[in-house]
């Protein structure tokens, strides 16, 4: 990224070049630039620029050209000679997070008058920030617990603290660590390897000091696996178009798909798979290890007829435990052949 200076000289060749009558090459004053620091996402900011009238007549000023989400809160229509004029600016909302990089140019009607450049530059940061995400996405194996954890930073002005930590699954626990006191903490999921199998999502509440913020919601997404089970547990084709393919039939190998079925601690798993879906062709791959299979899922157009499609894959296994498996298929087809 450029710094503050190579950004704004870059800027003024840009913009010089682009103004009528106006020579990149032409010498101009070092244009000022205003460093704002690190504010909110939602905080208040404005900031007024001054410039000087030394000519010998009224400069009237034409309109002012500004980086987004900047806008003109305050200016005059005309700066008498001698005097100075001011412009002032606020930064609005919504605005992303990250470095900010913007210009003023504040233009003049004066025949001969050159535009006044001014720079801002600085950092957008949210009230407090999740890394890497402010969500978990917890996946294990039955029996296995597994931990993953969430880095909580503050950038209000005062420091804060996590006063509680609440929600409602069995699944899992949490505990929370400080890094850096008033600023930095620790929020770790550790799932325990048991209860219902599958896909849950669970909120979880945080209870801070901070005034502006008490609570922080982090969701956690789990995800508990048995010991023979298939990834992903649902097949989903969206929208097929009949009339697409036949158009471009070498779309088709596009739509094929693959299961792949586990399990863990196998030796010699073995399998067979069915299907009620008309239009889909299986085959199966057994991996090296012989703990694992591949299912491919192969779409075939000339069984294709218009509707939607809700049906399966049935995997039958040699696992005492578990001997089958359903997997959900869905689709919609449009058009017909």
């Amino acid at each position: 990224m450029l710094g503050s200076s190579a950004f704004i000289t870059s800027l003024l060749i840009c913009l010089l070049s682009a103004a009528p009558g106006i020579s990149a090459e032409s010498p101009q004053p070092q244009p000022e630039i205003f460093d704002f620091g690190e504010i909110g996402i939602t905080d208040e900011w404005q900031h007024t620029f001054r410039f000087e009238n030394s000519g010998l007549e009224a400069l009237a000023i034409k309109d002012v050209q500004l980086t987004p989400p900047l806008v003109v809160t305050s200016m005059p229509v005309r700066v008498p000679p001698g005097s100075s004029g001011s412009v002032t600016v606020r930064l609005e909302k919504p605005r992303e997070k990250g470095e900010f990089r913007g210009s003023v140019v504040v233009n003049f009607r004066n025949e001969g008058s050159k535009p006044v450049f001014f720079g801002i530059t600085g950092k957008i940061v949210p009230a407090f920030d999740f890394d890497p995400f402010p969500v978990f996405f917890g996946s294990t194996q039955r029996g296995q617990p597994k931990t993953d954890s969430i880095e909580i930073i503050g950038h209000e002005s005062e420091p804060f603290e996590i006063l509680g930590v609440k929600y409602t699954s069995s699944r899992f626990t949490t505990q929370v660590e400080t890094l850096q006191p008033g600023w930095r903490y620790r929020l770790s999921l550790t799932m325990k390897g048991d209860g219902p199998a599958g896909h849950m999502s669970d909120t979880i509440t945080l209870a801070t000091s901070s005034r502006k913020h008490p609570f922080l919601e982090i969701r956690a997404n789990t995800n508990l696996n048995e010991r023979v089970h298939a990834f992903p547990d649902t097949v989903d084709f969206g929208t097929i178009s009949t009339g697409y393919l036949k158009t471009s039939p070498e779309r088709v190998g596009a739509l094929t798909t693959s299961l792949m079925l586990y399990q863990d601690g196998g030796s010699d798993f073995q399998i067979s798979a069915e299907t009620d879906v008309p239009f889909l062709e299986l085959s199966t791959f057994q991996a090296h290890l012989k703990d694992r299979y591949e299912v491919r899922l192969a779409v075939v157009p000339d069984k294709l007829k218009s509707g939607q499609v809700s049906g399966s894959v049935v995997i039958v296994t040699n696992d005492p435990e578990f001997r089958r498996l359903i997997i959900p298929v869905r689709a919609v087809i449009e058009g017909s052949r």
